[in-house]
């Protein structure tokens, strides 16, 4: 994937990067409708090609994630 940085995907700029790995690369981002920070992550375009079931464990990583909640401060 090409360098994100400082580019707008969806509602998300992206700041930084956080993390790469063979699977995918993960950036820092600011979700602007709401001004919070969070963590963006992007699959690699040719995995998804050769197996289009890692689209659906992504799916179902993502779903998971957003499920869990922060303990409050």
């Amino acid at each position: 994937m090409s360098n994100l940085i400082g580019q707008t995907v969806g509602q998300y700029t992206i700041v930084a990067e956080i993390g790469r790995g063979g699977m995918a690369t993960v950036y820092r981002a600011m979700q602007e409708s709401i001004g919070r920070e969070v963590a963006v992550k992007f699959l690699m375009k040719s995995l998804l090609e050769q197996d289009p079931a890692i689209a659906e464990r992504f799916q179902r990583e993502a779903q998971v994630v957003a499920s869990l909640q922060r303990p409050a401060h």
